[in-house]
């Protein structure tokens, strides 16, 4: 591995730009220059973007692919769908997100949703064709001929892991102020975009970062790939409120 790698997050939107994010880690921390952002609605320049870097880790704020684990019916009688491992271990911490569709859901899923989700789905098929794999442990990608690893992140998951407890509404100045605060706690240094897609797109960048030093886990099933949180182990019980 190089002596400065390079770690990519991006936050996922249909409705708007996409936002990534390239973070190059010293000794010191990462200092995000005004070209080490990239937003665009397009997936085929965003991913040439992120190749052109050539990162280690691009963490990806989105799912990977379809829900594998839906039961099937039984007696003509379809079950209710069932949460991906990860979804559930997030929601028995009280850390809830979107349910996501199997394959043969997808026709009838929310337009809203499916519309974000099939743009997550493609930016890692894409990169997958770049020799890019979804890792089933922590460590050193593209050491010792490993692969280049995407990661599927969280980042409202993310805060709340590294905070202890929920994070206050990214909407409101209290929360803006503490995502803010945080980031620049783990060594992200930067003076632009304090929206929240940048924001997103930092600690999407910062669990890929974590990811390299080992200091991440993924929660999931290996067969439906993991989602990967910034902690060496995420704590047990539900999580505190702001």
């Amino acid at each position: 591995m190089s002596a400065a790698p390079t770690i990519v997050g991006i936050d996922v939107a249909a409705k708007r730009p996409c936002v990534a994010v390239a973070l190059r880690p010293g000794r010191h921390g990462c200092t995000v220059q005004d070209d080490d952002w990239f937003p665009t609605r397009d997936a085929g320049q965003l991913v040439e973007w992120v190749v052109g870097l050539d990162p280690l880790v691009v963490a990806i704020d989105a799912p990977q692919a379809f829900n594998r684990h839906l039961p099937k019916s039984a007696g003509g009688v379809p079950k209710p769908p069932r949460s991906r491992v990860c979804d559930w271990e997030l929601r028995r911490r009280g850390i809830h997100l979107y349910q996501v569709p199997g394959r043969d859901e997808w026709a009838g899923w929310p337009a809203a949703q499916k519309a974000w989700m099939a743009v997550g789905f493609d930016l890692f098929d894409r990169l997958r064709r770049h020799g890019f794999e979804r890792p089933t442990t922590p460590g050193m990608p593209g050491s010792l001929g490993a692969a280049r690893a995407v990661l599927e992140v969280y980042p409202h998951a993310t805060f709340a892991a590294l905070l202890g407890r929920m994070p206050a509404s990214k909407s409101t100045r209290v929360g803006v102020k503490e995502r803010i605060q945080l980031l620049r706690q783990h060594g992200i240094d930067w003076d632009f975009y304090f929206d929240h897609d940048s924001l997103d797109a930092l600690a999407a960048a910062l669990t890929g970062w974590r990811y390299v030093q080992g200091l991440a886990c993924g929660l999931g099933a290996e067969r439906e790939g993991l989602l990967w949180m910034p902690v060496p182990e995420l704590a047990e019980g539900r999580l505190p409120s702001a």
